[in-house]
C-alpha cells in the first residue's frame, strides 16, 4: 500500500506543480490525500481505489482546493463537491464489496473458543 501512496503523492505533487521533496511538504500532501479519502467515505463513497481515474481526479481537485492552486480554490472546491456527489450516488462507488465466506468463518471460529 505504501507504493500506492507514494505514487498518488507523486501525482499530487505533479498536479500541484510542487517540485520540492521536502518531508514537511510530502507530509502535507499525504495528509490532504487522507482527508479527501475520509471526506469521500463520510459522504457514502465506499469504493476508494487509488488507481481509479475518477478517485484520482477527486483527490486532485480536493488537493488543489486545499492548496489554493492558482488562486482558484473555490472553483476547485465546487468541482470536487460535484464529483463527490456523483460518486456517492453511483452504484459502482457506493456499494461495499461483498464479504468473503472466509472472513465470516474466521469470526465464527473465534466466537466458539472460550
Amino acid at each position: 500500500m505504501a507504493a500506492d501512496a507514494t505514487t498518488l503523492t507523486g501525482k499530487m505533487r505533479a498536479a500541484l506543480r510542487i517540485s520540492s521533496t521536502s518531508a514537511k511538504i510530502t507530509e502535507e500532501i499525504e495528509d490532504c490525500i487522507g482527508a479527501c479519502k475520509a471526506d469521500l467515505a463520510n459522504d457514502g463513497v465506499k469504493v476508494i481505489d487509488e488507481s481509479d481515474e475518477l478517485i484520482i481526479r477527486a483527490i486532485t481537485l480536493y488537493c488543489k482546493a486545499e492548496f489554493g492552486y492558482n488562486g482558484k480554490a473555490e472553483k476547485f472546491r465546487q468541482s470536487y463537491d460535484l464529483l463527490k456527489a456523483r460518486l456517492s450516488m453511483s452504484k459502482e462507488y457506493n456499494t461495499a464489496p461483498p464479504v468473503s465466506e472466509t472472513d465470516t468463518t474466521d469470526g465464527e471460529s473465534g466466537a466458539q473458543n472460550g
